[in-house]
């Protein structure tokens, strides 16, 4: 990445992440997409202008417009459906791409992690995702976030 790099942080809650490129990139330019409206008002007063309110697999830009798209523990809140359609979004939008799912290798972090989360309405077995990433053609980086990764157990 660099100062000329677009960047976008899909699922950006308050900035966070975004900011933080602001300052590593001060001449990048940096959207954010988020599906609430109160992370939205009560953003971060730098980047606030630059997050739009909308579905994760309805990002308003043309395709291949940013260099990185990132979705750091937001896109398996959706359910499978929209989960898969936010990949094929993200595909379309990106030339470089790196997200966190929720996943599992065995029983017990499936069960685990499905006792923990609030939010997460997609989890899959790693292999699962996988299988999926494939069959959308997803070339881009992901992280499984586990029962394991949050020291659950």
């Amino acid at each position: 990445l660099s100062n000329n790099s677009k960047i976008l942080d899909l699922g950006c809650k308050k900035g966070f992440i975004m900011k933080d490129f602001k300052r590593l990139l001060p001449k990048c330019e940096i959207w954010g997409v988020e599906d609430h409206k109160y992370p939205i008002d009560n953003a971060e007063i730098e980047v606030k202008d630059k997050i739009i309110l909308s579905n994760y697999f309805n990002i308003p830009f043309g395709n291949q417009y940013f260099d990185f798209v990132i979705g750091f523990s937001s896109i398996y809140k959706y359910n499978l459906y929209d989960v898969i359609r936010t990949i094929a979004e993200i595909n379309r939008v990106s030339k470089k791409a790196f997200f966190t799912v929720a996943a599992y290798s065995n029983e017990k972090e499936r069960r685990i992690f499905d006792e923990w989360t609030l939010l997460g309405t997609t989890l899959l077995h790693k292999k699962e995702w996988l299988e999926l990433f494939k069959s959308l053609k997803y070339k881009g980086d992901y992280y499984f976030t586990t029962a394991k990764s949050l020291n659950l157990y």
